[in-house]
């Protein structure tokens, strides 16, 4: 199998590029990096992920795994003596593997029994269950936030409503009033004779100067 990158691992392991970055980085001597710093996982290394998977599985932590120990180096003098042999042997018509071979990856589910599976589905039902009662908790905060927000709004206008009243009864007063001192004026001094009746006299007056005018003449 070809080195995989962070992406690819997380991938097939169904979790996140951060969680597999989080156990590599957990465990410096055991994943390595490329010269551009980003995690490369080899067959091996894999494996290594696979079994940290299963163990937080199974309820451990980071600190309580131990990752199992590297394979023996191999010798150049044997990796070089192994396609020698593969030649020498008509029997066999695949190349001779390594000569030391990689540690076969753990299996995510080795080691799993029915109880645990049971007591996973347990914590991830009791998980939910909390954070159903958290959701539940903000929507009835946010719903007293608005009760509240509601209630201030009934008060201001209630007193809007009174100080218009108010003002309505002053506006009423004043007129009320303006009304009863413009009587009272009324009666206490009466209106003038009208133009009508003082026109007569005022027209009178210029056909009696025309008369003392004809006795001069």
């Amino acid at each position: 199998m070809r080195n995989l990158k962070t992406r690819e691992a997380s991938e097939r392991l169904g979790v996140s590029q951060t969680t597999v970055k989080r156990w590599a980085s957990h465990y410096p001597s055991s994943f390595r990096k490329d010269p551009l710093g980003h995690y490369v996982f080899s067959q091996r290394e894999f494996g290594l992920l696979q079994y940290i998977q299963s163990e937080i599985e199974r309820g451990q932590t980071l600190e309580q795994i131990s990752l199992p120990a590297a394979p023996a180096p191999v010798h150049h003098a044997a990796a070089a003596e192994a396609p020698r042999l593969a030649e020498r042997t008509s029997s066999s018509l695949w190349p001779v593997p390594h000569a030391v071979a990689a540690e076969a990856p753990p299996s995510s589910s080795s080691g799993v029994t029915a109880d645990d599976k049971k007591e996973l589905l347990a914590r991830m039902v009791e998980i939910e269950r909390i954070l159903d009662q958290k959701a539940d908790e903000v929507v009835s905060a946010q719903v007293r936030q608005h009760r509240t927000e509601l209630d201030e709004l009934r008060r201001i206008v209630a007193r809007l409503s009174a100080a218009v009243e108010a003002l309505q009864s002053r506006a009423a007063a004043m007129v009320e009033t303006a009304r009863g001192e413009e009587m009272r004026l009324t009666a206490a001094h009466p209106a003038l004779p009208s133009a009508s009746q003082s026109a007569p006299k005022s027209a009178a007056l210029p056909e009696r100067k025309r008369k003392l005018f004809r006795t001069f003449f």
